[in-house]
């Protein structure tokens, strides 16, 4: 308890006084919190992809000292959405990463193919999966007189489109 009880004894009185101070007790406590939960989050977003102190005070009507002062107490919850957009970044990219066969089966079709996100791709405006993409690849490449490209399961679907 943060309590001090002292006596005193003041002149012109008989009797002694006791006085219990409680320290902290006058702006020792927590104040209002400077935003709502949802706000802070909100705040603490934008301070995680790269927002400077100055943006957030002016975004959110407080001072630089104010911004900079949330950032610090919410520090770890700070580190956990920095690691969160990290990961997510890095899914993305992989997402997005394309493996050498079908490098070379876009290369050869040439502006006939687009890679969208979450895996999906087109050919030749058309949703196609990686089958039918690096067939039509070998299609152009036999006309070329170059090698086929070797991809599982697409040797069939040659033979049904050469018929």
């Amino acid at each position: 308890m943060n309590m001090k009880a002292y006596t005193i004894h003041p002149p012109g009185q008989a009797q002694r006084i006791t006085v219990v101070v409680r320290r902290g007790a006058v702006g020792g406590g927590k104040g209002k919190p400077l935003l709502d939960p949802v706000t802070r989050d909100r705040l603490l977003a934008e301070a995680a992809e790269g927002a400077s102190d100055a943006e957030l005070a002016a975004d959110y009507g407080l001072t630089e000292q104010q911004a900079r002062r949330l950032r610090h107490n919410n520090r770890v919850k700070l580190q956990a959405l920095r690691r969160d957009l990290a990961a997510r970044a890095e899914a993305e990219a992989e997402a997005t990463e394309v493996p050498e066969p079908l490098k070379l089966a876009f290369r050869t079709l040439d502006g006939r193919t687009a890679v969208l996100r979450h895996g999906a791709f087109l050919l030749d405006g058309r949703p196609a999966d990686l089958r039918r993409i690096v067939a039509a690849a070998n299609l152009v490449r036999a006309s070329a007189g170059q090698a086929p490209i070797r991809y599982p399961g697409v040797a069939p679907l040659i033979e049904r489109a050469c018929r």
